[in-house]
């Protein structure tokens, strides 16, 4: 584990890295008070050595040398067919259904589906239930890196993600029941609509706006009189609830005030236009976080025996079958305590593991770029360009501005009742996340009317305590694309190799520069002036931008270059398009080219990324092949 949660609780408790006493006694009344997060899962138990041993064993039976240069990279023959295999697997029962992830999707999918009583549906997660911690909205940021994320990184590379040096990009990816709805900053933003007309335009028939608007209200509960009033584009209705964080500071007011001092429209950025700002909507319920696992499966998981959870299972395989052009899907193999299950499917397999593990568990069966499995020594059934089409949402965060007078920061007994106030009532500081979101277009957006650029206002290392205020530009349409491979030397239990690519596209640092340069007019507005607002820009001068002379574009591109940073939304892996794109995986219907009953319904399918968060979208998606899947086998 990278980064302990304790550690990082410190931070947040008394401003330091090393825990003082004060903050060792908040930390001890916050496990107190919500529990603790548990290690690692396990996967392979008591049996670890075994199984190793049998890893080992095929290392030297199939693997041989590749490269004269390198005694590291050899090729990996892991891909057996399940007939063929002497290991011993424990069989289990066929299920109608399998759900991959237990994430974001996997949740939504396996819940609608066991709503048929006449069903057995399986959701296999890696991760474990739930912590009762997850759901204090401002902790979010301290489960990066701990059990409950899969502590992957994007490969190094000069040009972007400086201030990460040798690390790469971080990534944050949700292994829990729940998924990154379970670790993620809540916030619920759909779109812009012309996403998914140029969805739809692409020749993805049934995913233009407004035929998936009434999916996305399926699943809104939505508890705010001033947004849900609105029928049109809202619900209050469904399981996941929507609303705002019951607790807003003084900051949070004058935000919002020196935005529309700007000139900026106060919207609904999920109604009939996205450009404007808002006090952001969020996945929570009265200052508690609600994930996809809260929403769809907590509910019902005690009331539905038709509906089987194994959580803490890695899956390593979905066994397929040639059937002369068409492959079948049998079901999967996955590892848990130390014995290896299979598991048969007599419907579908559905694989909602994410953009990253999608591709990931598809390459490692056997359905990807054929040239790159075999070079793997991995037996080929179908050559797809999987790993493919991988972007996410840019991000630049500066912490330059600096508060004089509506500073959050307090002593140690301010905290504690904080906290004490928190667990009785809900309310109080760690009952609310950022709040404050503005959608901007930029002179080169792509689509009239549409934005390409958000700002997100967010207290600095810190939800709850801060002095400095992150300001933060992402670029919502990027145009590079990278790539997830399999890692070479453990295609299983490695982590996969993930190159992002970012601002590879001239045009994408030229729209965050733009942006830049039009929020930092906030600092001339007079409710900035008067509240005290400084611009302090010392926090990113430690660095080689500091050897500009003036606040040049070239400046500014090195700033973007050394705070460029993903926003965890990441899609496309599994792009969804027609059968004449060279870059699709799936069909408009979720459906894995050459493939009878294997879907994937998660981020991967998304051709183009959404105007914003991502969740709201995933979920969406996740209603809608459940829709589909229905409509196939009543």
């Amino acid at each position: 584990m990278s980064t302990n949660i304790t550690d990082n609780l410190c931070k947040i408790c008394d401003g330091r890295i090393e825990c003082a006493p004060t903050a060792i006694l908040l930390i001890s009344l916050v496990h107190t008070l919500f529990g603790y997060i548990q290690e690692e899962p396990d996967y392979f138990g008591k049996n670890k050595a075994d199984l190793m041993k049998t890893v080992e064993m095929r290392k030297e039976k199939h693997f041989k040398l590749m490269s004269p240069f390198s005694e590291s990279f050899r090729v990996n023959k892991y891909q057996e067919d399940s007939e063929s295999s002497n290991e011993e697997v424990e069989r289990v029962e066929e299920y109608d259904f399998i759900v991959v992830g237990g994430g974001t999707a996997g949740c939504v999918v396996a819940s609608r589906l066991s709503e048929n009583r006449k069903w057995k549906v399986l959701l296999v997660e890696a991760g474990p239930d739930e912590p009762k911690m997850a759901l204090i909205p401002s902790l979010t940021s301290e489960f990066k890196g701990s059990a409950l994320d899969w502590q992957y990184s994007m490969r190094p590379k000069k040009g972007f993600c400086n201030h990460r040096g040798e690390k790469g990009c971080e990534v944050v990816l949700g292994r829990v029941l729940g998924g990154t709805s379970s670790i993620n900053d809540m916030a619920y933003i759909r779109g812009s609509p012309a996403d998914y007309d140029m969805w739809s335009l692409n020749g993805n028939e049934g995913w233009s706006y407004s035929q998936i608007l009434p999916f996305f209200k399926y699943s809104e509960g939505n508890y705010d009189k001033d947004i849900s009033k609105n029928k049109l584009f809202h619900s209050s209705q469904g399981p996941l609830d929507v609303g705002r964080y019951p607790y807003v500071d003084d900051n949070v007011d004058i935000l919002l005030s020196a935005l529309n001092e700007l000139g900026y429209n106060y919207t609904d950025v999920n109604g009939r236009k996205q450009l404007g700002f808002m006090r952001i909507q969020t996945m929570s319920y009265f200052g508690e976080r609600v994930s996809a696992y809260t929403a769809f499966i907590d509910p019902v998981r005690k009331l539905r025996h038709n509906l089987d959870i194994e959580t803490e299972a890695l899956v390593t395989k979905i066994n397929f079958e040639e059937k002369g052009d068409t492959l079948k899907a049998l079901g999967i193999n996955y590892i848990k305590n130390g014995t290896k299950f299979r598991v048969k499917a007599s419907k579908e397999v559905i694989l909602s593991a994410g953009a990253i593990n999608s591709p990931k568990l598809l390459m490692q069966s056997g359905v990807g770029p054929k040239d790159y499995l075999e070079y793997l020594d991995i037996k080929s059934y179908a050559d797809l360009p999987v790993g493919g089409n991988f972007h996410d949402h840019i991000s630049v965060c500066l912490p330059v501005i600096k508060l004089t007078k509506t500073a959050t920061t307090c002593d140690f007994p301010e905290k504690l009742r904080d906290i004490t106030t928190y667990y009785a009532k809900g309310i109080g500081p760690l009952s609310a996340n950022y709040q404050v979101v503005a959608f901007l277009e930029s002179t080169i957006s792509d689509i009239l009317g549409t934005p390409d650029i958000e700002i997100r206002f967010k207290g600095h290392n810190s939800n709850m305590y801060y002095d400095f205020i992150d300001m933060c530009i992402i670029l919502l349409t990027p145009q590079s694309r990278g790539q997830v491979i399999l890692n070479a030397t453990d295609p299983i239990f490695g982590k996969p190799l993930i190159y992002p690519n970012f601002l590879k596209d001239p045009s994408d640092e030229k729209k965050l520069l733009e942006g830049i340069q039009e929020v930092v007019k906030i600092f001339d507005t007079e409710v900035f002036k008067n509240s005290g607002y400084e611009f302090d820009p010392r926090p990113i001068l430690k660095n080689d931008c500091k050897n500009h002379e003036r606040v040049t574009a070239e400046f500014w591109s090195c700033i973007i270059r050394h705070f460029s940073t993903p926003l965890h939304n990441y899609v496309g892996t599994c792009k969804m398009g027609t059968s004449k794109d060279a870059e699709s995986v799936v069909d408009e219907n979720l459906k894995l080219y050459g493939s009878a009953n294997l879907r994937v319904v998660d981020a991967s399918v998304m051709p183009k990324i959404t105007r914003g968060s991502t969740a709201a979208p995933v979920i969406m998606i996740a209603e809608k092949a459940s829709d589909l899947i229905k409509t196939t086998w009543y």
